[in-house]
């Protein structure tokens, strides 16, 4: 794709964690609002925004914007930048150093998505990608690994309809779905788990691209390949693997 939204898309990714990164998070929990998508909106995810709309506005190229907080904004382009501002907003408020900014390049729906930068903030971890060219940690390249632990780490949103055989192997639930996508793409973790619909296409765009060409694997409860429309009011479920038999274990166990 056009090398100038690559660097547009990773100069508002560096720019909302360089920004963040150095702000006073007692200050940044505060309230102002609600979202398009529905949820409370902090000053942190605000201020995360304005950077992304002013890099936008500044720049020469006609690309849109769909953020979990302002919506939809159409600047003419046919491209649109897919962003959540600050993923993980609970633990970036409480000082939990898991949190991050996804930025991410696409037309219409999930499946169009071309390239994806996902920061976590407090470290600078970068993973990338771009489609048909595989993903990347702070410039090298990672591939998922296809084999399955005897007992394998699952990071898990918690709901009523987990299969209990997960219980017996290892789980987190970390808060901050892009990155524990992006750590599915390295192999640090083997399997992450959301079983009810509740995950946002800003929340998934660059994680799903980055795991996808990691060698990954990316589908809803269903048992479909993931994929959605550029729309912050559509929820889905998630279950993404280094090993697509992983996936649909878990699968047969909750039908």
């Amino acid at each position: 794709m056009d090398p100038e939204l690559i660097r547009l898309a990773n100069d508002i990714a560096n720019s909302i964690a360089n920004k963040i990164r150095g702000e006073d998070k007692n200050r940044l929990r505060k309230n102002i609002g609600v979202g398009a998508d529905g949820t409370p909106t902090k000053l942190i995810d605000k201020m995360a925004e304005d950077i992304a709309i002013e890099k936008i506005q500044e720049s020469p190229l006609p690309v849109n914007l769909l953020s979990e907080e302002i919506g939809f904004m159409d600047f003419g382009g046919i491209y649109t930048i897919i962003l959540d501002p600050i993923d993980g907003t609970r633990n970036a408020v409480r000082g939990i150093p898991f949190y991050a900014v996804s930025v991410a390049i696409g037309k219409d729906r999930l499946k169009d998505t071309e390239y994806g930068i996902v920061i976590n903030i407090p470290t600078g971890d970068t993973f990338f990608a771009e489609k048909g060219k595989g993903a990347y940690l702070n410039n090298h390249r990672i591939i998922s690994p296809q084999y399955i632990p005897k007992k394998p780490l699952y990071s898990i949103m918690m709901s009523e309809n987990i299969p209990e055989f997960i219980f017996d192997n290892h789980i987190r639930s970390l808060g901050a779905a892009s990155l524990e996508l992006s750590l599915v793409a390295m192999g640090a973790i083997d399997c992450f788990v959301c079983t009810k619909e509740y995950l946002r296409i800003t929340d998934l765009a660059a994680g799903t691209l980055i795991v996808r060409e990691a060698g990954g694997f990316v589908y809803d409860i269903e048992g479909r390949e993931l994929d959605m429309n550029l729309d912050v009011t559509e929820r889905t479920s998630v279950i993404a693997s280094t090993n697509e038999r992983m996936i649909f274990e878990i699968l047969e166990v909750i039908k």
